[in-house]
């Protein structure tokens, strides 16, 4: 899978509109601060995996917005920003939320949770070998059997080939929401 970063951010940009409606609509936000442009200020938060300040209740949360063209029932969590050296977003995000957005529904993820959940119990026995083959094969994803606590969870590693004048691999994974859900990792489900 070719992955063009610029056309993947211009089209998180297009879903502005309608994350904003969602926040608005159904999670009555009184206050939507976007940082979506290249500004100083606007690329010192996205650089911490910050798109939105959301004010809810008199509560201000720092969201992270993540947007998929199709509701495959599972999550997607970057491991690699540029393989193998540069960890992705979880490692070094800010935000206390991820909105995770599908075509039908949307799911508020709390960042800690989901944090603690990858960093101290599920990336620790992904063997870095997975990682390695698909990078060596140049897939765009291979799917594997992770045994967690007795149980048995399909994985899938996948990796996007982004080509912006230089070329670099974005390896990540996913799983089933139940994974997460199973480890504690609070997700909240809206349809949209």
């Amino acid at each position: 899978m070719i992955h063009r970063f610029k056309s993947s951010l211009q089209h998180e940009r297009e879903q502005a509109s309608k994350a904003d409606a969602f926040y608005r609509n159904v999670l009555k936000a009184s206050d939507i601060k976007r940082f979506n442009t290249d500004s100083d200020e606007d690329m010192e938060m996205q650089h911490r995996d910050v798109d939105v300040l959301l004010t809810l209740n008199n509560v201000t949360y720092r969201i992270s917005e993540k947007f998929r063209d199709k509701d495959y029932g599972d999550l997607y969590v970057e491991v690699y920003s540029k393989f193998p050296k540069t960890v992705g977003w979880l490692h070094s995000g800010t935000a206390n939320a991820i909105l995770y957005f599908t075509p039908n529904n949307a799911y508020w993820i709390t960042h800690k949770s989901l944090q603690e959940f990858c960093l101290n119990t599920l990336f620790p026995i992904i063997p870095f070998g997975w990682y390695e083959e698909v990078f060596q094969t140049h897939k765009s994803f291979i799917s594997k059997q992770l045994k967690l606590n007795d149980k048995t969870f399909k994985i899938n590693i996948i990796q996007a080939h982004n080509h912006e004048g230089c070329s670099w691999e974005t390896i990540g994974i996913s799983a089933s929401f139940t994974l997460f859900e199973e480890y504690n990792v609070k997700i909240k489900k809206f349809k949209l």
